[in-house]
């Protein structure tokens, strides 16, 4: 079932951030030339500051199965984004424990990411990540049915940057429109940037 994340699943939300991101172009453009139990390591400490932010100042919501979380959304509602200092602050200790290169990477995807930002309210999911062994399982989806319906309460749209063609489709399913696609300047990475409108009339 989903669920908002509470203080006591952060630390398992964080794992499971994780290990669905170990292997993003993203993120290997980020930690280039880590390992992957050193990147393991280096995503563990940065997403759990991610999602630590999101419950407290944004919408952080799970999916569990037999009392396990499964999935992890972290979004924010219209004119939540950027967040508060506080929030900024909380989720900048994870990439500065990661040491001054890595921290100039973050530094410099999360800028460039910010910069193609829509101007009008939207709701921005800002990551979404599930276990790998249960992807393909319907618990993204599941999540982004969560999201969509927040979004019809609000008649606003949503907006993400993707970074995995796999995901993008996934994403196209659930009504996503493809405004842009891109490889970072410097990091090398290629991103797909998607907006979902409400239809007419207000219907999923």
């Amino acid at each position: 079932m989903i669920e908002r994340l509470q203080s006591h699943d952060v630390c398992a939300a964080s794992v499971v951030l994780a290990r669905a991101f170990l292997d993003n172009p993203g993120m290997l453009a980020v930690l280039r030339g880590d390992s992957a139990e050193r990147r393991l390591t280096v995503l563990k400490r940065g997403m759990f500051g991610f999602a630590h932010a999101v419950q407290r100042y944004g919408c952080a919501e799970v999916l569990k199965e037999d009392g396990r979380v499964r999935g992890v959304a972290l979004s924010f509602a219209p004119g939540g984004y950027p967040p508060p200092l506080m929030a900024e602050l909380i989720i900048s200790v994870g990439p500065l424990l990661a040491g001054p290169r890595r921290v100039a990477r973050f530094a410099l995807l999360d800028q460039q990411l910010r910069s193609r930002h829509p101007p009008d309210p939207h709701w921005y999911l800002w990551m979404l990540g599930v276990e790998p062994e249960h992807q393909g399982k319907g618990v993204g989806s599941a999540l982004l049915r969560s999201l969509a319906e927040r979004a019809l309460q609000d008649r606003a749209p949503c907006y993400l940057e993707t970074d995995r063609a796999s995901a993008m489709r996934l994403y196209q399913r659930h009504g996503f429109a493809l405004l842009d696609e891109e490889v970072l300047p410097v990091l090398g990475a290629r991103f797909w940037f998607m907006r979902r409108d409400q239809p007419a009339g207000g219907g999923q």
